[in-house]
């Protein structure tokens, strides 16, 4: 019930003026700071600042579309949704092409089924796949079996169309098709061993450089930020023509493959070559829910 407002000329008490008085000499030694100077007392609120997330965005699309691509290039391309378990596009994707450097990726994962990414292999492997060392892996393949290296990666991850090179020294002349380099990186996010998987895809952190010298900076790792990319580059000239083919995984959380493999002629030599492949790569990322690396924490 609201009090009556007390008329001004009523008469006040004497109780009631010591009680008023006493009211305020409290309310004033409250007021006084430990320095002795009168502060106000505001409550302090703190306001708790969440860490920074993961965004996600659709990459736009270059100015230049996957037909600009010249008619005497072959190429096919995949791109797969590991969250959905299925295919974002599709071009071409069982049509054969020598797999190159992508064989590396055949022996370090027959390596890791047999247990033996350890010890002085762990180098090797991280030499292998991050700078494209040929060396290594001639090593590698020598000494875990040769062609026997493919027909057990068929056996183990249901390659459909992966063959082993008819030369056995010749490991990069095993054919391979778009859509079982897809499942060759299927398996590695889906079936390894976290430990093992994680050695692999640290590994698949491609250096600018390769051990050559080749600058492998194309394609995946040109189309999209450090971080955001696992990539595995391939290139070879020339029987016939210019082999050149970008793949790996991206988003910050893995969750697409993207294969480009391609045959492209000498005349415009390896940078011509790698401009193509950056240009298909943008384009094949295009319109793709890509999660960015977080920067920063909390």
């Amino acid at each position: 019930m609201r009090q009556r407002r007390r008329d001004l000329t009523e008469p006040v008490t004497v109780i009631g003026v010591a009680v008023a008085a006493l009211v305020a000499v409290v309310v004033v030694l409250q007021s006084v700071g430990a320095a002795g100077v009168a502060t106000a007392q505001r409550p302090v609120t703190t306001t708790a600042v969440p860490p920074p997330q993961p965004t996600t965005t659709v990459v736009a699309p270059p100015t230049t579309t996957k037909a600009a691509v010249p008619a005497d290039i072959q190429l096919a391309t995949a791109v797969y949704d590991l969250r959905e378990n299925a295919f974002v596009s599709r071009s071409d994707e069982n049509q054969p092409f020598a797999a190159e450097s992508l064989t590396k990726l055949l022996i370090a994962t027959d390596l890791a089924a047999a247990g033996k990414l350890t010890g002085d292999n762990l180098p090797k492997v991280q030499r292998m796949l991050s700078t494209s060392d040929d060396t290594t892996a001639n090593q590698l393949w020598t000494a875990d079996g040769g062609p026997q290296i493919v027909s057990r990666a068929v056996r183990s991850m249901g390659l459909k169309r992966t063959i082993p090179p008819r030369d056995p020294g010749r490991w990069g002349d095993t054919s391979t098709t778009a859509a079982d380099v897809v499942r060759i990186y299927q398996h590695i996010v889906t079936t390894m061993p976290a430990a093992q998987r994680d050695v692999l895809l640290a590994d698949l952190a491609t250096t600018a450089r390769a051990a050559d010298g080749t600058n492998q900076d194309f394609g995946i790792t040109a189309a999209l930020p450090d971080g955001e990319w696992w990539a595995k580059q391939a290139w070879a000239c020339c029987r016939p023509a210019w082999d050149v083919h970008t793949t790996g995984l991206v988003g910050a959380d893995r969750r697409y493959v993207v294969v480009a493999l391609s045959q492209q002629p000498v005349a415009g030599g390896f940078g011509g070559a790698t401009r193509v492949m950056t240009t298909v790569a943008k384009n094949l990322v295009a319109g793709l829910q890509i999660q960015h690396q977080v920067v920063g924490g909390a």
